[in-house]
């Protein structure tokens, strides 16, 4: 019944909506529907992320900004649907639109506090400018020893080479040719040391991460540019990496002062029985029934219901976390947990509790970050009402198109015709490989297709940018797979040459990127059983 009122309600809508494009509604409103309205802004900022097939993401056409528009017309009016419905009464709608909106308000104060600051001085741009043009060459002695390191250097003060000690060591066989460094790749503090050397001179030891370094300055190379096209992307890249670096250090003081007198109590017993229940539901559900899953693990929104089933309504509503002498609830926590998507790289118990350990401090972190976002009053702000409204329409809009799923009932009748016209034993299946980037962040997908518009390789950016373990292990790639066994992703490869990349598109993972390499063809198998024809329809 809803369907049929939806369709309707569309085709009067898209009927009117080339008019009201052309004339404007109002200022910067290119659509209207019911109490709801599309302004440019919101159009512009999901066209950016709407999926595309490009077999070079470059070139935009009009049939596309038309399918976001509508896209948009249809979230609406489903969203009024569903208000209708009172689907806006779900506790589970309830509580992720107050995730949604303490996310906003954390994005608020940290734009307040910490871009708002940034700032760069005259002296500052023209040392970031300086060490962008120049390429340092650099040979290094390494040593996760600091007494090592420090017996290495005082040999060199007292007269020996540096590249006879290196020819001794194992690190020498990485160095065939000198080390390139570039501005922006290493940490600030080294990389003050490096640019302030000379050619032939040696560095005193630098401590990183993994160990300590000595470097020796072989040369520099000052950039050419060769246009303006380069001259600017440079600039781009500059302003960027300084904008970086300023903003990082601001964070750290900012987060250092923020927290310094922070009071955090978490229930023990809670936490410890939360942990043993979660280790046993990611256990059960990948060790078991998804054994060929890849990584991450997630838990998954029936984990979630379970979890809450067994705790029941006393333990749920029980102080969890105690915050400067304000409460958490452990429904609080869930709730959160459920928005964030929690997931592990592994099914260790210790490395289990451990995450979920890890996932407790950053909502300490989060929530007292947004409670000092509510108490500067930044949920009234414009734009952070601007996208609470916005993800509360898509929210809605996916709540009801799952109250229609649940309405949808398949006879046998029409499994049996299915099967009869879809299901030959001797049918011939596509099976295809991809490169693909998954990540929970829509920043990194954006942030993506913008390093490809500018030439970046896609293959690189898949490796360094996916949480799927699979891909990073496999230098991207993932396949061959069946089309119907990969879900979104597979009924959209169906439709693309080899080549295409097409994405973001949403699975219970995050967002996908992805790109064709091959296909193949194998024989379809005969389907197992009855019942699981039928649930895949």
């Amino acid at each position: 019944m809803y369907l049929h009122k939806v369709t309707y309600i569309s085709t009067i809508v898209v009927l009117m909506f080339n008019a009201s494009f052309a004339q404007t509604i109002g200022q910067n409103i290119v659509a209207k529907i019911g109490a709801y309205e599309i302004t440019e802004e919101e159009f512009l900022e999901r066209f950016e992320l709407t999926p595309q097939i490009k077999a070079s993401i470059t070139g935009i056409s009009a049939s596309l900004k038309n399918e976001v528009l509508y896209s948009l017309v249809a979230e609406k009016l489903w969203a009024l649907e569903a208000e209708e419905l009172r689907l806006t009464n779900s506790g589970l709608l309830q509580s992720t639109f107050k995730a949604i909106e303490k996310m906003f308000v954390r994005d608020a104060l940290y734009r307040e506090e910490i871009l708002g600051k940034v700032n760069f001085s005259d002296e500052y741009l023209q040392e970031a400018f300086s060490r962008n043009s120049k390429t340092l060459q650099l040979y290094y002695l390494f040593s996760e020893s600091k007494d090592e390191i420090l017996q290495l250097h005082r040999k060199i003060k007292d007269g020996a080479y540096f590249e006879s000690l290196l020819v001794q060591r194992s690190e020498f066989s990485l160095q065939d040719e000198p080390y390139s460094v570039n501005y922006g790749q290493m940490d600030k503090g080294v990389e003050a040391s490096l640019y302030s050397m000379l050619p032939g001179e040696v560095s005193t030891p630098i401590q990183s991460p993994n160990g300590w370094y000595i470097f020796k300055l072989v040369s520099i190379e000052e950039k050419i540019i060769s246009d303006s096209k380069q001259a600017e992307a440079e600039k781009k890249n500059v302003l960027t990496i300084a904008s970086a670096n300023v903003t990082d250090s601001i964070f750290k003081e900012f987060y250092e002062e923020f927290f310094s007198d922070v009071r955090a109590e978490t229930n023990a017993e809670l936490f410890f029985e939360l942990a043993e229940l979660v280790v046993k539901l990611i256990n059960k559900r990948y060790d078991i029934g998804y054994k060929s899953v890849s990584k991450p693990y997630y838990l998954m929104p029936e984990d979630l219901y379970t979890i809450e089933s067994d705790f029941g309504e006393k333990k749920l509503n029980a102080e969890f976390i105690r915050l400067n002498d304000e409460l958490t609830t452990l429904d609080n926590f869930l709730q959160q947990l459920a928005f964030e998507k929690f997931s592990v790289d592994t099914l260790d118990s210790d490395l289990i509790k451990a995450k979920l350990n890890s996932f407790v401090k950053k909502f300490i972190e989060y929530e007292l970050l947004a409670r000092e976002g509510y108490k500067r009053g930044l949920q009234n702000k414009a734009d952070v009402k601007k996208y609470l409204n916005m993800w509360r329409t898509y929210y809605l809009s996916e709540a009801f198109r799952k109250n229609l799923a649940e309405q949808i009932s398949i006879s046998d009748e029409e499994v049996n015709t299915y099967v009869g016209e879809s299901l030959d034993a001797n049918k011939l299946i596509i099976k295809i490989k991809i490169l693909e980037l998954l990540t929970e962040d829509l920043k990194i997908i954006s942030n993506t297709i913008n390093e490809l518009e500018r030439g970046a390789d896609f293959r690189d950016l898949a490796v360094k940018y996916t949480i799927r373990e699979e891909a990073k292990e496999n230098n991207g790639e993932i396949g061959y797979f069946s089309l119907r066994d990969f879900g979104e992703i597979g009924r959209i490869a169906a439709t693309m040459e080899i080549g295409e990349m097409y994405g973001p598109v949403q699975v219970p993972e995050g967002y996908s990127l992805f790109k064709v390499i091959d296909k193949k063809v194998e024989t379809f198998p005969e389907e197992s059983s009855f019942s699981s024809v039928k649930n895949k329809i």
